[in-house]
């Protein structure tokens, strides 16, 4: 039996979330789907961790296990021929045993893009239109987000789920058309960053005070930060190993 890892892009405009689904699409089922097309064979997939509706990546990380022996180039063409364009493969390579899509991975990095004009017919599926950002602002309330917190007022309330996470950076950039804010993290919990979008617009838009972080941070109140933005300003752009 042979490990494979694999890096996979998708636009998750159209799919409702990583995860399989049996009545809806999903990205699982869908490059299980090829999987199988091109080997003749039920191969299941692993992720790093799921993505919900709407959700984009550019780097996101599976791994599957079969006793075919084939050249990374050769599983990526196979694999794409039957994909739709809205998911690529972007290479595939054998691993040890040892190591696991999920369980292996140590860090990664999420970017929410936001457009400073009014998104177009070509553009509105991939970034979200907030007007009248306070760039000095946003970057002064990110910064309070960076070390070891429990970010349980950010998130939705799962049984026995972890909720202390470290985030390492979170850094703001800005170009002539766009807002962009990158988040590097050991991990995150479900609608985490869009519900820290949300507040960090709020605040960058003057309608919340930066002290609203620190409220959150301190007593995971999740009716502070009740504002989470849309999926499709969201990507998740590597998984660090």
């Amino acid at each position: 039996m042979i490990r494979y890892f694999a890096v996979v892009s998708y636009d998750g405009s159209d799919y409702y979330g990583f995860q399989r689904l049996n009545d809806r699409p999903n990205i699982q089922q869908t490059i299980e789907k090829a999987l199988k097309n091109m080997t003749q064979q039920e191969i299941l997939i692993f992720v790093s961790g799921r993505t919900d509706k709407g959700v984009h990546a550019k780097g996101q990380v599976i791994h599957f296990d079969t006793e075919i022996d084939l050249e990374g180039d050769v599983w990526v063409n196979g694999i794409n021929r039957r994909l739709p364009d809205s998911i690529r493969i972007k290479s595939v390579k054998k691993v040890n045993f040892n190591m696991h899509a999920r369980h292996s991975a140590k860090s990664k990095i999420y970017e929410y893009k936001i457009s400073k004009k009014e998104s177009s017919p070509f553009t509105s599926r991939y970034e979200n239109y907030f007007p009248n950002i306070d760039v000095d602002k946003l970057t002064k309330a990110s910064e309070l987000l960076e070390g070891m917190h429990d970010f349980g007022g950010f998130s939705v309330y799962i049984k026995d789920k972890p909720t202390i996470k470290t985030i390492y950076s979170v850094k703001v950039k800005e170009t002539k058309n766009h807002i962009t804010i990158q988040f590097h993290g050991d991990s995150f919990l479900r609608y985490m960053i869009r519900r820290m979008v949300g507040l960090l617009v709020e605040i960058s838009t003057g309608k919340r005070d930066i002290s609203d972080v620190l409220k959150i941070l301190k007593t995971q109140d999740r009716r502070i930060a009740n504002k989470t933005a849309p999926a499709k300003g969201l990507y998740l752009v590597k998984v660090f190993y």
